[in-house]
């Protein structure tokens, strides 16, 4: 069945091959998880194909989609979304390259990719089930700053005026999302992004946004860089000696100094230090097969 789904996703199968050879080296790969193997639901992972498969058309023309296919207990409910702030190109490929890593999936009742870039989750559960803030995810630094120099108190104050900026896009746009800088040192900046799903609430998103913030600062307190994923929020922030170019790239930018340590909310993702790396082979693995 993973086979087939390969195919229906060659749309064409040389925009798949272009896109991950001209794009996938400039997406970062984060985790995945699969949770539940399922046993009985007869048509349930032709749905999850057929779902993920209508998300990654989507992709070409938005940043967040949702799809429903199947109905009982055949049921999916998938969505992605893409950071507001990469290229359309780049939220395309994205998806594209996490359905598919997400084939890994097929035999479980909800599969979850993360990249940077983008996100895709798929469950035999309710929306209102799904799009909640949990399971988190957050990848951490082992690094951490100076905490003598008010590092915590900087960062904490960044993220507030953040938090604020995103909320405040609610009456005015559909893309719910800020960045921000701030002075670390003369020769230190800390660059910060945040973003919520449209299909929630400001208060919502407010207090998913808060309530990540909080998780990574009592379980990483002073790391220089972080960031949480969630199925309706995301934030990052990475503290850089060097001036980014935009859209700012806080896992590669922290990669260049040092390694980094894992971190799952509950229903634990698989952890895996060289997921990029596999990732990246998968997917070519996958492109050449095709071709054969």
């Amino acid at each position: 069945m993973a086979t087939s789904f390969l195919y229906k996703i060659q749309f064409p199968i040389f925009f798949i091959i272009s896109s991950i050879l001209s794009v996938n080296s400039q997406l970062t790969y984060i985790n995945h998880g699969c949770f539940a193997p399922f046993t009985h639901l007869s048509g349930f992972e032709a749905n999850i194909e057929n779902a993920i498969t209508q998300l990654t058309f989507e992709a070409s023309t938005s940043y967040y989609s949702t799809n429903t296919t199947g109905v009982g207990e055949d049921q999916v409910n998938a969505f992605f979304y893409c950071r507001y702030d990469v290229s359309p190109q780049t939220c395309q490929s994205c998806v594209a390259s996490a359905a598919i890593n997400i084939t890994s999936c097929l035999s479980s009742v909800e599969g979850i990719v993360y990249y940077e870039e983008c996100i895709l989750h798929y469950a035999n559960l309710s929306f209102s089930t799904i799009m909640v803030e949990l399971p988190r995810y957050v990848q951490a630094s082992r690094q951490t700053a100076d905490l003598e120099t008010n590092f915590g108190q900087i960062l904490g104050n960044t993220f507030i005026d953040l938090i604020s900026n995103v909320t405040s896009e609610f009456p005015v746009s559909s893309r719910y999302f800020a960045t921000m800088t701030a002075k670390y040192t003369s020769l230190e900046t800390i660059y910060a992004f945040a973003q919520c799903n449209p299909d929630i609430t400001s208060i919502n998103c407010s207090t998913c946004l808060q309530n990540g913030f909080s998780e990574i600062t009592t379980n990483h307190t002073g790391s220089v860089y972080a960031q949480l994923f969630s199925p309706i929020c995301r934030l990052s922030y990475v503290l850089s000696g060097e001036t980014l170019s935009r859209p700012w790239s806080f896992s590669q930018t922290f990669r260049r100094s040092l390694p980094i340590t894992f971190s799952a909310g509950n229903r634990g993702i698989r952890n895996s230090f060289i997921g990029a790396m596999i990732a990246s082979i998968s997917s070519m693995a996958m492109c050449l097969k095709l071709l054969l």
